[in-house]
């Protein structure tokens, strides 16, 4: 896990690094085309939104419900045709996940284990829990590209 202020990160902390305009230029391009193709999305409406009532940095990711406890079906990110997966943590804070992503994540990691929610009600859910580090993976390796 990954805590704190990470000074390799920074430009001004790479002294071998040198600074080529046109490259930087191009890379803050394609970030404008991804941002852009996001926001035309959104005008297709293709987005599946979720809000984090607890602001614990964690996500819980549907994947199946047995509603009227009749049996379990694919639902949440296994059946949606949203394009992209926005997870609120709270008011001015979320994810945006493209649900590729997010299925390429959910695909290569045992490690997670489903689990159930919402048991009591009469549409209990199965799905994953992330936890911080696991956001953080999802969010930043090339992995799951």
């Amino acid at each position: 896990m990954i805590e704190g202020y990470q000074p390799d990160w920074d430009i001004e902390h790479k002294p071998n690094r040198k600074v080529n305009w046109k490259n930087d230029l191009a890379i803050g391009k394609k970030g404008e085309q991804i941002f852009a193709d996001f926001l035309e999305s959104f005008d297709k409406g293709l987005f599946e939104v979720k809000f984090d009532q607890y602001r614990n940095g964690r996500m819980v990711i549907e994947t199946e419900q047995n509603p009227r406890k009749k049996g379990w079906k694919p639902s949440g990110v296994s059946i949606t045709k949203a394009e992209w997966f926005i997870y609120i943590h709270t008011e001015g804070s979320f994810n945006a996940i493209n649900v590729k992503r997010l299925k390429n994540y959910l695909a290569k990691n045992d490690k997670l284990v489903l689990k159930n929610f919402a048991t009591g009600t009469e549409n209990p859910t199965r799905g994953y829990l992330l936890l911080v580090e696991d956001v953080h993976e999802l969010m930043n390796s090339k992995d799951y590209d």
